[in-house]
């Protein structure tokens, strides 16, 4: 295995890295990679159901939609945690902002 540079990792040194880069994940970025799957999910549903009622399976075109239902559900609670951990980041952007703004008010005074 390689790193960015084109060096060399044994097996240790990878391992390490990937759990140094797994922890410093943020729960806004988790979110979006949660989201990113859901659709994914949403999209296999809608062609699973297309294709299955095609055919005529009808058993599996139920099943799907039931399916269907939860994944939607799903969505919108994704969707709702992640616009709500957008609002918080920004709002502690603007925050570490204003910190800096006094600091810097506070050092030319």
């Amino acid at each position: 295995m390689r790193d960015k540079e084109g060096n060399y990792l044994t097996t240790k040194e990878f391992f390490e890295r990937w759990k140094k880069g797994i922890q410093s994940v943020t729960p806004l970025q988790q979110t979006k990679i949660s989201l990113q799957g859901v659709v994914l999910v949403l999209i296999g549903v809608v062609v699973g159901i297309v294709s299955s009622f095609m055919i005529g399976i009808w058993w599996l075109v139920i099943i799907l939609f039931g399916s269907l239902f939860l994944t939607v559900i799903n969505l919108i609670g994704t969707l709702q945690r992640y616009y709500s951990l957008k609002e918080i980041d920004k709002q502690f952007k603007e925050m570490n902002n204003m910190k800096e703004v006094k600091n810097e008010k506070q050092r030319t005074s």
